[in-house]
């Protein structure tokens, strides 16, 4: 399964995203940065990494970090990488890898692009005592009203497979939910995190 090879109709339905999970330090204590999204891009007033689309001939660390440094107006040198934490893959073809590494910085002097409304710090202690609350959803299955079900085994009652989508919030100020709550969550629960 680590080496698992897919098909080309299936392979161009993925779209390939990286973030970086900025590590800074606030008052002498490690934080996690997070953005709020700006008004006039997609997913507005969301809590993200920063981050976005892999670039063609792109790997995902440059894109994570190429990201970090336009979204925040960083320059390389303010940016000390550690490593590779975790990756999603969503219902919605969404392949995401994350990265993570320190800020050196301090978060009053952090600026950022037209991409981002503000910036804010979770202390890293208050994420590893406080886990996100999940919530367990299932996927629904929502069929057309010319759909054949006299063409399939039992009709209506047919048993169809059915998803779950596990979802994630951090009681946080503003809250970090979904795919960067999961994300969040993959990081501090891990033990390349916990070695450094």
């Amino acid at each position: 399964m680590k080496n698992l090879i897919v098909d080309d109709e299936f392979y161009d339905k993925i779209k390939n995203y990286a973030v970086f999970i900025p590590i800074i330090e606030v008052e002498g204590k490690d934080h996690i940065l997070l953005e709020v999204r700006s008004q006039h891009i997609a997913q507005p007033g969301e809590v993200s990494f920063p981050g976005g689309r892999v670039e063609a001939g792109e790997d995902f660390k440059d894109a994570a970090i190429r990201e970090t440094m336009e979204e925040l107006c960083l320059d390389i040198s303010d940016i000390e990488y550690y490593g590779y934490s975790s990756m999603i893959l969503n219902s919605s073809y969404r392949h995401i890898k994350a990265y993570y590494g320190r800020i050196n910085k301090s978060i009053e002097d952090i600026r950022f692009n037209e991409e981002v409304e503000s910036v804010f710090a979770v202390d890293i202690d208050y994420l590893i005592k406080n886990a996100p609350i999940m919530y367990r959803t299932p996927y629904k299955m929502d069929f057309p009203e010319d759909f054949p079900f006299d063409k399939i085994p039992k009709g209506k009652d047919y048993e169809f497979v059915t998803g779950f989508n596990e979802i994630f919030f951090y009681d946080t100020e503003p809250v970090i939910w979904g795919l960067t709550a999961k994300l969040l969550k993959n990081f501090i629960e891990s033990k390349d995190y916990n070695e450094k």
